[in-house]
């Protein structure tokens, strides 16, 4: 199912907070406007470190319509109100139209990174499903 604007406004995920959005082919990032460095550099990342995921990311979409929609909220209570989980600062959920990656501004390096490394595996994870349902019809 090809995502679109109006259907993600739609769902439990979509967060007034998120007044910015960058798209581009597969990936969706939506996330406030202070905080467009930090998805700047998830995008920057996707496309540069793991260029092996992004392409394989892009075939994937390009088949299934699908989209990976990551969302980066404020503030864990912003997380929790959509996530049920409530330890975690970053939640991956499969949804009708892709993959749902829901996290909180990173406040430090440290923690952009262990974000960072948790979205990538997500994304593998989902990439690997869909090639695996694909290669069974």
């Amino acid at each position: 199912m090809a995502a679109t604007y109006s259907s993600f406004m739609t769902t439990r995920f979509y967060s007034p907070v998120f007044n910015t959005a960058l798209f581009d082919g597969p990936l969706r990032i939506y996330f406030s406007q202070s905080y467009e460095s930090a998805a700047l550099k998830v995008y920057h990342l996707m496309q540069t470190q793991h260029l092996d995921l992004w392409n394989e990311l892009k075939a994937t979409s390009a088949k299934s319509k699908e989209h990976v929609f990551l969302m980066m909220y404020p503030e864990k209570k912003d997380l929790q109100m959509v996530f049920s989980e409530k330890a975690a600062s970053i939640h991956a959920q499969d949804w009708e139209e892709g993959l749902a990656i829901g996290f909180c501004q990173p406040q430090t390096e440290t923690e952009f990174g262990a974000q960072m490394d948790h979205i990538v595996k997500a994304i593998s994870a989902w990439v690997g499903k869909a090639k695996t349902h694909e290669a069974s019809l």
